[in-house]
């Protein structure tokens, strides 16, 4: 525990992001800055850049829009919403014992941007600043961009020198997260009986992107087979797949809307899908896994499909942030 002695440090829990509103104007604001992350898109600048503000950013945002005021609730962004829960319930349980931690969230595009925090951070003299990817599984695609996306604001702001940044690159493996993952997934199961299959599902990335600086697929086949023990499921209970691939490119494999397809013609009709790699449900859980995967699987002749909700503030994921943000601190 610390004491007033101690230099206080902030934290900073950061996400994707989110528009400010379903609305197409702030769709395609946000869709502008993500999709001009050099990260995320890969394609020359001189090629992807006119493509983007020519075709794509007039053709997508209004189908996006769409998708999102399907999700849209009174809370407004189901990512942002999850995102207060899960600080809200930190500061709970961790943030009033002591004086010298302070708690916060950003995302990497759109609000309330990491700019903004590390300014609120560095006004309260704060000079330590712990930075945790909401990302389990490192990727340059995520956890790469959002340390190269807060050196280029300490540099801004003329503070490179000023403060002192620790970015937690992955926790995959941590043992707190993985019986999290287990332990809902089985209160799940309590309620709602053991499906045939269990798909975990992560976030597919382009197979171009695999390097030896992008551990990404090894790391979600590592979760998924730590969570499978956990659970006891033999090999032929689960499957790991990726979802949500974008363009005709080759994406790293097995995609999800395959094994939909596929499984009822093997005689699995009773499916459950969980994901590791979100911690917080938005978008690509609640209308691509919760609405247009269940509607695939049914359509194939699939008899019984349930998404799992993801951890969003479950007990033991905060649980898990905590011992990160002691161990860390």
């Amino acid at each position: 525990m610390m004491n007033s002695k101690i230099e206080s440090t902030g934290v900073l829990l950061v996400n994707l992001g989110t528009p400010k509103s379903p609305n197409v104007e702030d769709v395609r604001k946000y869709l502008s800055e993500f999709l001009s992350d050099p990260d995320v898109i890969r394609l020359p600048r001189i090629l992807w850049i006119p493509l983007l503000h020519l075709i794509i950013l007039r053709v997508r945002p209004k189908k996006s829009a769409e998708l999102y005021k399907k999700i849209w609730s009174k809370n407004g962004s189901p990512l942002l919403h999850n995102s207060i829960l899960q600080l809200d319930s930190l500061r709970d349980k961790i943030g009033l014992e002591n004086n010298n931690l302070f708690l916060d969230i950003a995302m990497r595009y759109g609000n309330p941007s990491i700019e903004s925090k590390i300014k609120k951070f560095y006004e309260k003299n704060i000079r330590k600043i712990l930075i945790i990817p909401m990302f389990p599984q490192y990727s340059t695609t995520t956890t790469r961009s959002i340390i190269k996306k807060t050196n280029s604001i300490l540099k801004k702001l003329n503070l490179t020198n000023r403060i002192l940044i620790n970015v937690i690159n992955d926790f995959h493996n941590n043992d707190l997260y993985i019986s999290s993952c287990a332990n809902l997934i089985k209160e799940y199961q309590d309620n709602y009986g053991k499906p045939e299959k269990l798909l975990l599902s992560f976030h597919g990335i382009p197979e171009s992107y695999i390097c030896d600086k992008e551990p990404y697929q090894k790391q979600c086949f590592i979760t998924a087979k730590l969570i499978a023990q956990k659970l006891n499921l033999k090999n032929n209970d689960y499957e790991t797949v990726f979802q949500s691939r974008f363009g005709k490119s080759e994406w790293i494999k097995p995609y999800l809307a395959e094994r939909l397809t596929k499984l009822p013609t093997e005689n699995i009709k009773n499916i459950q899908v969980f994901c590791p790699g979100f911690v917080a449900d938005c978008l690509e859980t609640i209308e691509e896994i919760g609405e247009e995967s269940h509607d695939l699987f049914l359509k194939s002749k699939g008899l019984k499909f349930n998404f799992i909700p993801c951890l969003n503030n479950h007990s033991g994921y905060i649980d898990t942030m905590i011992d990160i943000i002691r161990k860390n601190s």
